[in-house]
């Protein structure tokens, strides 16, 4: 996983969340499916909203990448 999420990888995130300046519709559907509703995200910056949605878009690569990732070593 080291390949696809670096420390660079997740301080350009933060970098791309800071610059955005609205949340697109996308977004705010990817938090809203991980359970980030409008009690957890009310009064929170544009770009804060878009860093957990980004966090939101890796772990839902996670899911769907881990069980391949894994097989070979735990089958």
């Amino acid at each position: 996983m080291r390949e696809y999420h670096t420390f660079i990888d997740r301080n350009y995130l933060i970098y791309k969340a800071v610059l955005s300046e609205k949340i697109e519709a996308e977004e705010l559907e990817r938090l809203h499916r991980n359970s980030l509703n409008a009690s957890a995200l009310e009064d929170l910056p544009v770009w804060l909203k878009k860093w957990a949605s980004y966090v939101c878009e890796y772990l839902e690569f996670e899911e769907e990448i881990f069980p391949d990732f894994f097989k070979s070593e735990y089958p």
